[in-house]
Parts: structure tokens; C-alpha cells; sequence
């Protein structure tokens, strides 16, 4: 079954039983991402560019055994993570959260946050990034909280 790719660049990629997040052979390598410490991998698979709603973008992020992804917080986006495999630990707000695959975390507007990998393999999530609603508003005219658009 053909996958249309996910940015233009990005050859047409075939499901083979198997789930295609997509090619992040040439992902980027972070270091110290957010004042973490070692490296990481990073790739955008979809940016809000030709989409009607709120969504900033659909990323994939990595860190390798034993890295930490540095504790910060975003003013104009919240992020959904889907881990998609490795074993972990999240920091929101200061509280830990052990993750492994298919766990959903949802990361609310100026939440502080951190990632670490406690296993022996890569973790790897799913970023899904939208606008608050005061970005949001801002950049499409969306629903205030009263229901009426601007």
C-alpha cells in the first residue's frame, strides 16, 4: 500500500506490514537539545503550511541511551508525544512519568519538561505540535473561548 510522502522532497514510501513513520535516515543531530546533555536525532515530517486548522507540526525526535533532552517549557504551543519505542522518563512540572511505547503524553500550554532515556535502546516519539489559543487566534482567526471567530 503506498504512503504519500510527507513533505514534498520525500519519495513515496510502501507499508510492508510493518509501521512507516517515514524516512529519518537524514534526520538532524542535536546536541545538547534544550541543554541536555549528549545528542539527539530530530526531524519535522509535516509543517502547518497548506493545512486549514491549528497545528504548528508533526515532528520525530530520538535520544539515545542515557541522554536527557534539557527541561523547558513552550509560551505559544502545546505538543502531544506518542512514544513510539525505547523505555523512559518524562519530567512534567517537576513530576516523573516512566513512558515506553504507546504511551500519549499530553503537554499543556507553559508546561516545564524534560526527557530522559532510562533503557538500553533509542527512545523515539512522535511530536504532534498545535498553537495555543492565543497563537492560534492570532494566525487563523480561530474560535475564542465565547465560540466567535475574529
Amino acid at each position: 500500500m503506498p504512503v504519500m510522502p510527507l513533505l514534498p522532497d520525500q519519495p513515496t514510501l510502501e507499508l510492508r506490514g510493518e509501521l512507516m513513520v517515514a524516512d529519518t535516515s537524514s534526520a538532524s543531530v542535536v546536541h545538547a537539545m534544550h541543554g541536555g546533555a549528549d545528542t539527539a536525532r530530530w526531524k519535522c515530517l509535516a509543517r502547518r503550511m497548506g493545512l486549514a486548522g491549528t497545528w504548528e507540526a508533526v515532528e520525530w525526535a530520538s535520544l539515545p541511551p542515557g541522554a536527557v533532552c534539557g527541561e523547558h517549557h513552550h509560551t505559544r504551543t502545546e505538543e502531544l508525544y506518542f512514544v513510539i519505542s525505547g523505555e523512559g522518563e518524562i519530567l512534567l512540572n517537576d513530576i516523573p512519568h516512566r513512558i515506553r511505547p504507546g504511551h500519549l503524553v499530553v503537554n499543556g500550554l507553559g508546561t516545564r519538561h524534560q526527557f530522559r532515556n532510562l533503557g538500553d535502546q533509542d527512545l523515539n516519539w512522535l511530536v504532534i505540535e498545535v498553537f495555543g489559543p492565543d497563537t492560534a487566534h492570532a494566525l487563523v482567526g480561530a474560535t475564542t473561548t465565547s465560540g466567535e471567530t475574529s
